[in-house]
């Protein structure tokens, strides 16, 4: 069954997540090729001040699993560098 997962990010600066995209490219390429492979269909990321909302459709929530477990460490090392706050997701079932 196709989800929607929904992902908050607290306690962002925005130009210094966009600093760690520029220094780090080949830690946001393992994210896009994992996702990819593992059934994302599409990811949307929007800000504001001092927050990130991620939204994600996937295939199912075995795929999100699968991407979680492999890309969990990239995923912390980017939030290390970044500086954000503790992440809270929703999992949304499609109506």
């Amino acid at each position: 069954m196709t989800i929607v997962v929904t992902v908050r990010i607290p306690d962002v600066d925005i130009e210094r997540v966009r600093q760690v995209e520029r220094d780090y490219p080949e830690l946001h390429e393992q994210l896009r090729e994992s996702i990819t492979r593992h059934g994302c269909k599409g990811h949307r990321r929007l800000y504001r001040e001092n927050e990130i909302l991620d939204i994600d459709e996937w295939e199912s929530e075995d795929d999100l699993k699968a991407f979680l477990e492999e890309s969990g460490p990239v995923i912390r090392q980017l939030a290390e560098l970044r500086g954000t706050g503790k992440p809270s997701d929703t999992i949304w079932n499609i109506y």
